[in-house]
């Protein structure tokens, strides 16, 4: 999965309080995925760039700001206009032009980016979802509901907390992958040891904001007037002007996170007091991890998720009165070298690493194995132009090709035996005599291994994702059997309006057409094979193609309605444009011969089916 590149929509910008994203980020680097990491602020004013390559903070990390029309744009704040986000979307593709990013993994962290990574073709969404957005007293009700449309378009949905994970699990399925710590970062000082007081030190590092229990601070401070108090961070959203009247009360202001292991090696006992609310319910504090890496005893008030962890690992306050005598319990055990080990050995095996070897493991499934044949006979230039635009667009990393020739005469074994010698993976079978379309293409669904499976006519060309993006309605609803793209060119609803002049302008045409439309389909009666993707699953229930049909005309109608009277649906998706040059092969028949067959084959599904109901526009 390495080819796949990642895109971070994040919540903060890289050099912001380092935390999840950006850990996530850094530990997908390190596996050798590249990592563009987008900037939470839009470039200036006067900057006709569509995107600043702004640093490269560390190894395969790049990152980058986006241009949105509009420098003042906040993404916590605004939903952005459609013409904002029309501008980021094209600032992105041009991004990813320039840096040959095809196939994607997009982690979302707020909803403000949804449209922006919906809008993508050949892209795993995925919304890692950290907060209870709701529990946050800034919140806008419309970014709220911009988060119940990224819940229910995402592909995949991250949580970091039971809680978060049984909220959203009303919605639908979630996976969930706890917060951990940078073991390696946190397991030492790397550096001299900042210790604040000759007296005991409990310390706190992290945000201090509406939900911090500033009044527990306070009670605890005045219980142990012989401790000093240290908290480090930020103190925006919260009224401190009480605890900071208290001589043994320090405050100091946000650390780089490369010197915070200094100043936890300088702490005795470590605490996390936050307020029981409907926030922090749900919240799994990173810092309790780093805590007890460093191998501290902490203390922290009745979040589900401390008290989830193994039993001794941390003392937990059910109000403030357990609290505070929890303190003393803790300070008791900050010499207890077995106990400090015990903590940093349950702290090293919740890595980042770790989290990320769970992801990969759960998005091994949006990659099943993907078997294409194509089937060819004569019309070799469009067979090379086929193929070409399979190796250019496809951007898949677990694809089988399978080239089936029905006995051409123009040169196209020899081409294809040679295509086969340089491209060992492609299984390229040379037929002795023309067996017909569905003959033909079941002698490459006998070899084919996949998962799912497309049978692809050598007349066409594909776009950016195709498969990706046609996969998708399969994977996320059992009941779709047949899916097919749409197309400029074919007797169907899956035909649309599209003129281009050439290649190069049918991808552009055929983008902005497809961008805004991804989980967009159309229910069909029959799906033309031209190109037709369906699983394992409905091939080993509904069968071959019938051979009867020859030459061809007639088998797609035929399987559609053997896959309906299966109990499926056939979807066309909108979200994916492949180029037709329709019935190459066919035609080479000459116009007589070809209408002899049309009614020859018709009077053979009629047979079986009843009148043929011919095929309509939409």
């Amino acid at each position: 999965m390495t080819t796949l590149d990642i895109l971070v929509f994040p919540v903060i910008d890289w050099h912001f309080r380092f935390q999840r994203p950006q850990q996530l980020a850094t530990e997908l680097a390190r596996q050798g995925h590249r990592v563009f990491y987008i900037k939470t602020e839009f470039t200036p004013a006067g900057v006709d760039r569509p995107y600043l390559f702004w640093e490269q903070p560390d190894h395969n990390v790049f990152s980058v700001q986006l241009n949105a029309g509009n420098p003042d744009l906040s993404i916590c704040k605004s939903r952005g206009s459609d013409d904002e986000v029309a501008s980021i979307l094209a600032s992105l593709e041009a991004l990813c032009r320039d840096c040959a990013i095809n196939a994607t993994i997009s982690f979302v962290d707020l909803p403000f980016w949804r449209r922006i990574a919906m809008a993508l073709p050949n892209n795993l969404l995925v919304y890692d979802c950290m907060d209870h957005h709701a529990g946050f007293e800034d919140n806008d009700p419309e970014m709220l509901d911009e988060e119940r449309h990224l819940i229910a378009d995402a592909d995949l949905v991250l949580t970091s907390s039971l809680g978060l994970s049984q909220i959203i699990g009303q919605q639908r399925e979630t996976v969930l992958i706890r917060n951990a710590c940078d073991v390696e970062h946190f397991s030492r000082p790397g550096g001299e040891v900042r210790r604040l007081s000759e007296r005991p030190v409990v310390g706190y590092f992290g945000a201090i904001s509406h939900w911090y229990d500033i009044a527990l601070l306070v009670k605890a401070a005045d219980a142990y007037p012989d401790w000093q108090f240290v908290l480090i961070g930020s103190t925006y959203g919260c009224d401190v002007t009480e605890a900071q009247a208290r001589p043994n009360v320090t405050f100091l202001n946000e650390m780089p996170y490369a010197l915070l292991p200094r100043y936890l090696y300088g702490f005795d006992i470590c605490i996390i007091p936050f307020l029981i609310n409907d926030l922090t319910l749900n919240t799994n504090p990173v810092k309790l991890y780093e805590y007890l890496v460093a191998g501290k005893p902490v203390v922290a008030t009745a979040m589900p998720e401390v008290m989830a962890v193994e039993a001794g690992l941390a003392h937990v306050g059910q109000n403030h009165d357990a609290f505070i005598a929890k303190l003393a319990v803790a300070m008791a055990e900050s010499g207890d070298q077995a106990l400090a080990q015990f903590r940093r050995d349950w702290a090293s095996r919740q890595s980042w690493g770790h989290r990320i070897r769970q992801f990969e493991a759960e998005i091994l499934a949006f990659y099943p194995r993907v078997s294409v044949i194509v089937l060819t006979y004569n019309n070799l230039a469009l067979t090379k132009a086929c193929l070409a635009s399979l190796e250019a667009h496809s951007h898949y990393p677990n694809l089988e090709l399978i080239i089936v020739d029905n006995a051409s005469t123009d040169g196209s074994p020899e081409w294809l035996a040679a295509y086969g010698q340089a491209n060992p993976a492609v299984k390229v079978i040379l037929n002795e005599r023309n067996l017909g379309f569905s003959a033909g293409n079941n002698v490459g669904l006998v070899q084919a291994t996949g998962d799912y499976l497309v049978l692809l006519n050598n007349d066409t060309q594909v776009t950016d994702g195709w498969v990706f993006d046609l996969l998708r309605p399969l994977r996320q609803d059992p009941s779709v059997g047949l899916v097919g793209p749409v197309t400029n060119n074919i007797g169907n609803e899956s035909k649309i309006d599209l003129v281009y002049a050439d290649a190069a302008d049918m991808h552009q045409r055929a983008r902005a057409y497809t961008r805004w439309r991804r989980n967009e389909t159309l229910e069909l009666r029959t799906v033309a094979f031209f190109c037709v993707m369906f699983s394992r699953t409905v091939f080993d229930q509904v069968g071959f193609l019938d051979e009867a049909f020859g030459v061809g005309m007639f088998e797609d109608d035929d399987y559609c309605n053997r896959v309906r009277a299966a109990g499926y649906r056939i979807l066309c998706v909108d979200s994916v444009f492949i180029h037709h040059e329709l019935s190459a092969s066919l035609s080479q028949l000459g116009l007589e011969r070809r209408q002899r067959l049309f009614e020859d084959n018709k009077r053979i599904y009629e047979n079986k089916w009843g009148t043929w109901i011919p095929h309509r526009y939409r």
